[in-house]
């Protein structure tokens, strides 16, 4: 997003001042914060409007005024105008490039300010860093001589004297632990100091050793959180109690041999063995248990044993297993990386998935979005791409497709894509 759309989004001229810029923001806030709409998502819009007013504050404040800007469309081809694409009429090829080339110099001289911005956050955390190991240091040498100290009244034949006894005694060097100057030095000293110093080594490794110990321990046990943290986020088709109860009431398959039981409990009396991958109906669900119809007799059943749907429509599709938990909205299926930007203003009734199938040998890639809620893609890579739409109930994470009334269409065939900003609108008609 350019300093531009910062401007516009908080509904201030490109001239205004910084008490103005303040004073839109709160207006806005009042009115888009999350708290403020409880029966509307507006997280994502107040979050860009907190971005926004950041933005719009340093750049009035390094003195980057754009009262110059103007707002500035790119023409585009008139097929594209059929399928949805907005463009401007206007014909005059100069006008575009003298707009091109302004809007370039701005967005040049913005993120210059970001990098200086960066620069001196970058200057900070070093200078940070810095102390921290400046005071991580002396605490170590601070250390290093209380083991010392300690470390007097021991010989190599084992405790001598009491704790109220005061001595006098030169600390050695802190660098003295290193093994070759040690050496040189205990032929200069005598020998009692020879034996303390080796009683704080000791005492120092032995430290060490317990610390890097833990520290070991610690990072283990933070490892397997984190792969626990992943192993939940990766979508994977398991069962998830209570997962799209609307899909459980009717036709249902099971994944594996199982057991009709006379009650909802798996200690209860056994009524039919069941074998794998037939389909059985479905009344009620209770928990973890379903009441199913199998061969005119009624039972319970395991939810995590059965599929959604009839083993038909399963074999037909591919699909078997659990659907797992559905996308995000917005959520990539796949990769792509690139600076063209897409704006879809989604009127859809239901899920979608807009599938983007290049012609110049890239991999494709998909986006899913909620019924009825725009998304602007910003990461769409330059080239010529088919646009599939397809749309249906119940995604599949394994087989990234619908599982029930899934249908697709081409809405767009070789549309090329470049560094510019344009917009799709997906309806029903």
């Amino acid at each position: 997003m350019s300093l531009l759309d910062d401007y516009q989004l908080l509904e201030i001229p490109t001239n205004a001042s910084e008490q103005e810029a303040k004073s839109a923001f709160r207006r806005l806030a009042r009115k888009y914060h999350p708290d403020k709409n409880p029966e509307t998502d507006t997280t994502e819009h107040f979050q860009r409007l907190q971005a926004a007013y950041e933005n719009v504050q340093n750049a009035i404040r390094q003195g980057a005024q754009t009262a110059d800007w103007k707002p500035f469309s790119f023409t585009q081809p008139d097929p594209f105008h059929t399928a949805g694409f907005r463009h401007s009429n206007q014909s005059n090829n100069a006008s575009d490039k003298a707009q091109e080339a302004f809007i370039r110099e701005r967005q040049r001289a913005y993120e210059e300010m970001k990098r200086n911005n960066a620069h001196q956050e970058k200057t900070r955390n070093e200078a940070i860093k810095a102390a921290r190991n400046t005071l991580n240091e002396k605490r170590i040498k601070a250390l290093y001589e209380e083991a010392f100290k300690a470390s007097e009244n021991f010989t190599s034949d084992g405790y001598k004297g009491s704790s109220s006894q005061q001595t006098n005694y030169d600390i050695p060097p802190y660098q003295s632990f290193i093994d070759d100057e040690m050496e040189q030095s205990t032929e200069d000293r005598p020998k009692v100091h020879a034996v303390k110093l080796d009683a704080a080594k000791a005492a120092f490794r032995a430290a060490t050793y317990i610390a890097c110990f833990a520290a070991g321990i610690y990072a283990t046990l933070y490892w397997q959180d984190q792969n626990a943290l992943t192993e939940m986020d990766t979508p994977n088709p398991r069962y998830v109690a209570g997962l799209y109860p609307q899909f459980r009431i009717g036709t249902n398959y099971t994944l594996q041999a199982s057991s009709l039981y006379a009650e909802p409990d798996s200690t209860s009396k056994v009524l039919e063995d069941i074998p794998a991958q037939v389909d059985v109906q479905v009344f009620k669900q209770q928990g973890d248990w379903l009441t199913i119809r199998y061969q005119n007799k009624n039972g319970w059943l395991p939810a995590q044993s059965t599929g959604f749907g009839s083993i038909r429509n399963a074999r037909k599709t591919g699909c078997f297993g659990y659907p797992g938990i559905a996308p995000d909205h917005g959520e990539l299926i796949g990769s792509a990386q690139g600076n063209s930007r897409l704006r879809i203003l989604n009127q859809l009734p239901s899920q979608s998935l807009l599938t983007f199938q290049s012609f110049d040998g890239k991999p494709p890639f998909s986006i899913y979005l909620n019924k009825k809620q725009a998304f602007a893609a910003n990461f769409i890579p330059r080239g010529q791409y088919r646009l599939v739409l397809e749309t249906g109930s119940l995604y599949h994470h394994a087989c990234q497709q619908f599982l029930f009334n899934d249908k697709k269409r081409i809405i767009l065939d070789n549309v090329d894509f470049a560094s510019t900003e344009q917009t799709l609108t997906l309806s029903n008609l």
